[in-house]
């Protein structure tokens, strides 16, 4: 309900006096409220002095002038479905020093106020303020200094000094509409609105905002320190998402005049006070306290509950005080949880120790990395973290919270065992659970736990996981006494990988020292895909399968894949532990051997070998241009011709060093039956020309390098040889 209220003036602004005709008799400002039960705590009429304001008169009211904002006068009119004529306007801060009488109390004169929440969207221009239940209209009696009045108790019902026709009534109910029956006179326009309002998540429903006595904590003394200690804290996830409120941490902080550590609830560390029961003084002194802790020492912590109030206040407190324990009542607020979550680092760090890292989601920028940091920094004048780590929280798939009542929340154990029913989430594991964590805990506040985004999550990790599981396949004859670090007999091709894996291993370490999980995902899904997968792992199958099972040529491809996966299991490790614990199992070098508890192994520098990716990236820029120029599917059928000069025709002799071959380092990279290199005088960089080839398709080694059909070439001629004589 929203309803139109005139308040008869008391004092008129000077600039509509002279405006004003003799016969009226009459002026009254127009409010608007959507919330009735408020009127009788009305403290003030806030004004916007930015603003433009009427005079105006209204048909059917004669003797009656009304004062509303200019640009909501048409408005005015198609709600009161009555012409409204502008008398004169007159700036909003000519209303300054204006008075008006107490919409419930006639004897009662109020002032106007400037502020700057007054807006003209809705309502009247003229906003009525009742200080204890709103807190812009607090903020204003705050810097007005008017004292708080409040006539609402605990309960929700006004008490004796809303006066009798009100007492006792609940302020939502009957108590609003008994507001409207008393003001029915003064009550120009109501009407039905739908609107927002603050509703309890727990009982779903409604609530007020109530004025109330409270315990501070003057947090200027410290401000300027915290936010200086702030300054050197490390925010992470640095590149924003769930973190972005980093920068709300400070601005709350340079913001923030006081921090209210009592509460009105049942549960909680008391506050040890005691108040006159007349009066309500308060007695808080050192000895007290002191006593209180000696009794916390010998009776355990529930004995503010337990013992009765003689043993609680000692006779010292009240002689110094003059008061007898009957003049006594105990109070019966508690300490703010967030002052008793800020001080969890007096347990934890002892002296001036600070955390590495403190973790929790991005409400706590409010909460406990608010707290921590001001009782640290009021005790021990430092920050009690060095680093902050923030993630988002979990929603469901409409993006809705997860709440018990609404039965969207998702367990994780449905995740990770699958659900009891058909409709339930299939069991994806706890790899794919964590995957979906790391992937997107910290990109948002809000992070939808939906069916298509774990089925993505298990896709990714099933990914991983077959290339982890070819990767072990292809040592499964690597002898444990090898030499893994020997670079003899490396191809072209191995060194570039070796390079590229120093490369990702020093971005994944430098991501994971950042808590930069997500890009860390990204990375290893990049990097398996393209250049392990796609790359290295498809154009070495040849020498893998085919080649004799010691060959030099083969042994070094083996000892790169093992670098390789020795690589991409630790960079998987923190988010896919039982994976990565998996590989180590099936590891034929790694037997008995615990990956978490194996140290840690960095790659060698020397692998940094950019002249190695120059060569490279030749190499694959010729496989590239071949690719496109392929008149057939399977290029192994073909022989490449590669025209070049200069630079280009050396750096691609260091991959075939004859003119014609079957056999290179080139013919792996291009996949075709055979390359010919020849010097050209062209000033192309260079140039390809393909031709069917003239060799046969070997029946071993499926690649067109046999010199007659149904007989091997001669590479697996002789490894076959090799095998009979061993036979």
């Amino acid at each position: 309900m929203a309803i139109t209220v005139r308040l008869l003036m008391q004092r008129v602004p000077d600039a509509i006096c002279s405006f004003i005709p003799p016969h009226i008799a009459s002026v009254f400002a127009l409010i608007w409220t959507t919330t009735p039960w408020t009127l009788p705590v009305n403290q003030a009429v806030c004004f916007n002095p930015d603003l433009s304001y009427s005079l105006v008169s209204i048909d059917g009211h004669s003797g009656e002038m009304y004062i509303v904002a200019s640009e909501l006068v048409e408005m005015l009119q198609q709600k009161l479905c009555r012409r409204v004529e502008i008398v004169t306007t007159f700036p909003g801060s000519s209303l300054g020093g204006a008075r008006y009488i107490h919409p419930c109390r006639s004897e009662q004169v109020q002032p106007f106020l400037p502020a700057a929440h007054v807006t003209t969207t809705k309502g009247t221009g003229l906003v009525h303020s009742a200080p204890a239940h709103g807190p812009e209209d607090y903020l204003v009696a705050l810097e007005h200094s008017i004292r708080i009045e409040c006539f609402v108790d605990e309960a929700g019902c006004y008490t004796e000094d809303a006066g009798p026709a009100l007492q006792g009534l609940s302020v939502l109910s009957e108590g609003n509409e008994a507001v409207m029956t008393l003001m029915s006179e003064n009550i120009l326009h109501s009407e039905q609105l739908v609107h927002s309002y603050p509703y309890d998540w727990r009982t779903k429903q409604p609530v007020i905002l109530r004025a109330c006595c409270q315990w501070f904590i003057d947090t200027n003394a410290i401000k300027q320190k915290a936010i200086e200690a702030l300054k050197t804290v490390k925010i992470f996830p640095e590149h924003g998402g769930s973190a972005k409120s980093g920068g709300g941490l400070l601005a709350q902080l340079e913001r923030r005049p006081y921090w209210c550590i009592s509460r009105q609830r049942v549960w909680g560390v008391p506050l040890p006070v005691f108040y006159h029961k007349t009066s309500g003084t308060p007695i808080l002194t050192e000895s007290l306290i002191n006593h209180l802790c000696y009794l916390l020492d010998e009776h355990g912590r529930d004995f503010w509950w337990t013992l009765p109030l003689d043993r609680l206040v000692p006779e010292e407190v009240l002689s110094e005080h003059a008061v007898s324990l009957d003049e006594l009542e105990k109070g019966q607020d508690i300490l703010d949880i967030w002052f008793d979550s800020g001080f969890s680092w007096s347990s934890v760090l002892n002296g001036q120790k600070v955390a590495d890292l403190y973790l929790e989601g991005l409400d706590q920028f409010n909460g406990w990395f608010q707290s921590s940091l001001m009782t640290s920094v009021a005790l021990r004048g430092q920050a009690p973290y060095r680093a902050v780590f923030v993630h988002g929280f979990a929603v469901d798939a409409e993006g809705r919270k997860m709440s018990k009542s609404q039965g969207n929340v998702v367990d994780p154990l449905d995740i990770t065992h699958g659900g009891q029913d058909k409709k339930s989430e299939p069991a994806y594991g706890i790899d794919t659970l964590r995957w979906w964590v790391a992937c997107h805990a910290t990109e948002h506040s809000n992070i939808p736990v939906s069916r298509n985004v774990l089925e993505a999550s298990a896709e990714a990790v099933h990914k991983i996981r077959i290339v982890l599981r070819f990767l072990l396949g292809t040592l499964h004859d690597l002898p444990s006494d090898v030499d893994v670090n020997s670079e003899e007999n490396l191809y072209i091709l191995d060194r570039y990988l070796l390079h590229l894996l120093l490369d990702f291993n020093q971005n994944v370490s430098q991501c994971y020292e950042n808590y930069q999980i997500k890009r860390v995902c990204t990375m290893l899904i990049n990097f398996i895909t393209n250049e392990v997968s796609a790359l290295y792992c498809h154009l070495t199958k040849d020498r893998l399968y085919c080649a004799a099972v010691n060959a030099p040529e083969r042994r070094a491809c083996q000892l790169v894949m093992n670098h390789i996966l020795e690589t991409l299991t630790r960079t998987v490790a923190p988010v896919l532990p039982h994976l990565a614990e998996e590989v180590y199992l099936y590891h034929p070098c790694k037997a008995g051997v615990r990956l978490f508890k194996s140290g840690v192994v960095k790659p060698s520098p020397k692998w940094y070998q950019p002249e190695v990716e120059d060569i490279m990236n030749l190499a694959l820029e010729v496989k590239q241009t071949l690719n496109k120029m392929s008149p057939v599917t399977n290029t192994q059928q073909l022989a490449a011709t590669v025209f070049s000069s200069g630079e280009t025709l050396t750096l691609l002799k260091m991959l075939q060093e004859e003119v014609q071959t079957c056999w290179s380092q080139l013919t792996e990279i291009l996949q075709v039956s055979s390359v010919t290199l020849v010097e050209s005088g062209s000033h192309l960089k260079f140039n390809v020309e393909l031709a069917e080839t003239s060799r046969h398709l070997c029946g071993r080694c499926r690649r067109f390098t046999a010199h007659s059909a149904n007989e091997p070439c001669d590479r697996c001629q002789q490894v076959l040889d090799k095998l009979r004589v061993t036979i």
